[in-house]
């Protein structure tokens, strides 16, 4: 079996090999599945479970805490045991916990299932990305990526439609039926998962490396540097699920309905561009070239936000229609540039760690994120657009900098040899 083709930046045709073709299936139906439980899960826990809202907010508070501390040592362990090991225990132990919420009869049962299903979705997506790194060869990496990213969007989407449709009965059977649904579609992608044929040294197994080498990542500041900046320019997902909302709300003049419009047009926009948005994107120069790029996209959406304030409510919408647009655009540069960077300067022993690692920067984003939309959008009007604007800007601009290969700086009088390198 072999896989669709795309082209490298030199305009050779590549083939992705029958592997990805299987994570890409799995993909699309953790996606499908995640997008019913999204659309139902805040009414399953206060209806159903019968959970205050101030429960549910401590509960995923403590949920989203938990996860972030437990990316490391799930990459460290899955570069001992293997990708595709940890990610298949992932999958079924997402399903088997799903299966257990109906059962959280009190808050302290619905911590634990939401604290460990945190863990495990959180960990799952750089394990998806390590088991790209061993299905597909180098020049192949992002792009496969960028196809998994399209497909995650369309498999969302049409999962929340389909949840739309089941809410439309408002009933118990109707929201339990819906995280069934979900723990089935973690068993279906753990068996396509099961499927994968990847590389012996990627299988895990091998003899481990000292603890001091597994968590080199920790002392590494260029890579620790990257993944600060790639988390500032990846703000436009809260621009997107918060910024937006907000500034939609603060104006009495502007359609409700615009809100809705705008996660529709990121969505077909996503999942037509991002393969297309990969191209040329390889290295971590090109990553970092890439994050400038986001970075410069999500400024012009910021400015373009910051002016439909103060407009006809026509001219408003229009706006923000065309600044989610730029914001669209900036999300996929920013994603290339995220996973070019973070293959590219993972060792091959410890990619796991490193991509887990890098996965930090995101976790930490949903932490700071709406707290930083919300004083500058509500607080500060276009003007805090505008700082914003500025900050992805710098933050993009910084990125390509450290992003092209180190070299030695020469000392007075010496001439640097050509093809040195900086240790």
């Amino acid at each position: 079996m072999t896989g669709p083709t795309e082209h490298t930046r030199d305009g050779r045709r590549l083939r992705l090999p029958g592997a990805a073709g299987s994570l890409l299936a799995a993909v699309f139906v953790d996606a499908l599945g995640s997008g019913l439980y999204m659309a139902v899960s805040v009414i399953f826990f206060t209806r159903y479970l019968d959970l205050g809202t101030s429960q549910v907010g401590i509960g995923l508070s403590v949920a989203g805490a938990l996860s972030f501390l437990s990316l490391v040592p799930i990459g460290v362990l899955a570069d001992r045991v293997g990708p595709h090991r940890m990610l298949v225990a992932a999958h079924l132990g997402r399903a088997a916990l799903l299966l257990c919420y109906p059962l959280a009869s009190d808050f302290w049962a619905f911590l634990v299932v939401v604290s460990v299903l945190a863990v495990a979705d959180r960990g799952a997506s750089p394990l998806v990305q390590g088991l790209f790194g061993a299905a597909v060869g180098k020049e192949e990496r992002v792009r496969a990526m960028g196809r998994a990213r399209s497909l995650q969007n369309l498999g969302l989407a049409l999962g929340g439609l389909v949840a739309g449709a089941a809410l439309l009965r408002e009933s118990d059977t109707a929201y339990v039926s819906t995280v069934y649904a979900n723990s089935f579609s973690f068993v279906l992608a753990a068996a396509l998962v099961l499927r994968l044929r990847t590389p012996r040294h990627d299988a895990g197994g091998g003899r481990p490396l000292p603890w001091r080498q597994r968590l080199s990542v920790l002392k590494d500041r260029r890579f620790s540097a990257l993944t600060s900046l790639n988390s500032l320019v990846s703000l436009h997902v809260t621009v997107l699920t918060t910024g937006v909302p907000l500034w939609v709300l603060a104006h009495d003049d502007i359609p409700r309905g615009t809100i809705a419009w705008t996660l529709v047009l990121n969505t077909v926009v996503v999942v037509l561009f991002q393969v297309r948005a990969t191209r040329g994107t390889q290295s971590a120069a090109d990553g970092g070239r890439a994050l400038r790029r986001g970075g410069l996209l999500l400024a012009v959406c910021c400015a373009v936000l910051a002016v439909s304030g103060a407009v006809p409510v026509w001219a408003a919408v229009t706006l923000i229609l065309a600044a989610v647009g730029f914001q669209a655009f900036a999300e996929m540069h920013q994603q290339a540039g995220a996973w070019a960077i973070s293959y590219d300067l993972a060792p091959e022993d410890r990619r796991q760690v490193y991509l887990a690692f890098f996965s930090l920067g995101n976790a930490a984003r949903n932490t700071y994120g709406p707290l930083v939309i919300t004083f500058l959008v509500v607080q500060q009007g276009p003007v805090g657009w505008l700082l914003l604007g500025a900050l992805v800007l710098g933050a993009g601009t910084w990125a390509a900098r450290l992003g092209l290969p180190r070299t030695a700086t020469p000392a007075p009088g010496r001439p640097v040899r050509s093809g040195a390198t900086a240790p």
